[in-house]
């Protein structure tokens, strides 16, 4: 039952998309974070869409941090009161509420997928993300969503971006158009594969590093499989030793990403690991997934 929950919902996801292009969550994200310095704070999956968000900000010279909610009893001294964007899925995280009696943010702004909360009830600003009821324990249309409502301010508070409702449809109907088609029979024959490997190894730069942890997590609690995401440029400094013929390794390649991560398939290939790419192509390795237009360089 719950690869049935959880491929229905990812399903669901375009419709989501759709929705969030119609509404103005982002924009209301944007106008509350203002000229201010952020803290995003989270845990699990929320954690890893904190660290996507808090990059995009950075990216646009925007002061932004990310920090897992378990960490703000040791490490809270630069962010108490701070403006703090809290993530997360059922606003009801204990780890999430007893970090912000930590660190009593002067601003709360909830990020959430449930508007009737703790989380809701203590902030200044909810932002519902709109996901919707999910079943599967293994969250993704919540994920999704909270991610295309970041990158999607992050553009807005540059005063120029690629993003747009526009962009968001576009990549809503792309993604579907692909669910509805042939490729989910060639992931289906991949996780066949991939569930004989000892370990998978999924490799990223830039946006897609908080993507490999997510895509990590999401192996690890849907089927079991050891599975790690790494910055695929620290990879080679150290880690690059676990490669074996046991092993299996994704890169996720955008045109930014396209040449660090390349370093370590290669790699992957003299170790006789077995090799898929997602995102966009990268030579001959077998693509997972839709290729993606803007991705994550933008």
């Amino acid at each position: 039952m719950l690869g049935a929950h959880f491929e229905a919902e990812i399903r669901e996801q375009p419709d989501v998309w759709r929705s969030i292009a119609q509404s103005d969550k982002a924009e209301q994200l944007a106008r509350a974070i203002g000229p201010n310095d952020v803290l995003l704070l989270g845990s699990g999956s929320s954690l890893f869409m904190s660290q996507l968000g808090a990059l995009a900000l950075r990216r646009r010279g925007i002061r932004a941090h990310a920090l897992a909610a378990t960490e703000a009893i040791l490490d809270n001294a630069a962010y108490r009161e701070a403006v703090v964007i809290a993530v997360s899925q059922s606003g009801r995280s204990t780890d999430i509420l007893r970090a912000l009696d930590i660190l009593k943010p002067r601003q709360l702004i909830a990020l959430t997928n449930t508007s009737e909360s703790p989380l809701s009830d203590r902030a200044n600003i909810c932002i519902n993300v709109g996901a919707g009821t999910e079943v599967a324990v293994p969250a993704s249309k919540s994920v999704s969503a909270t991610a295309a409502i970041l990158l999607w301010a992050a553009g807005l508070m540059s005063g120029h971006s690629t993003r747009s409702a526009a962009t968001l449809i576009e990549t809503a109907e792309d993604v579907r158009a692909w669910l509805d088609g042939g490729g989910v029979e060639e992931v289906r024959a991949a996780a066949e594969r991939l569930a004989r490997r000892r370990s998978v190894i999924i490799l990223a730069s830039g946006y897609g590093v908080p993507l490999a942890n997510e895509f990590a997590l999401k192996l690890k609690e849907a089927s079991y499989i050891h599975a790690e995401g790494f910055s695929a440029g620290e990879f080679r400094h150290g880690s690059a030793a676990m490669l074996e013929a046991s092993c299996a390794v994704i890169g996720v390649i955008d045109d930014v990403s396209r040449d660090v991560v390349n370093k370590e398939l290669v790699d992957a290939m003299h170790a006789d690991s077995l090799r898929y790419v997602i995102g966009n192509r990268l030579g001959d390795i077998p693509l997972l997934g839709p290729v993606v237009g803007i991705a994550f360089n933008t």
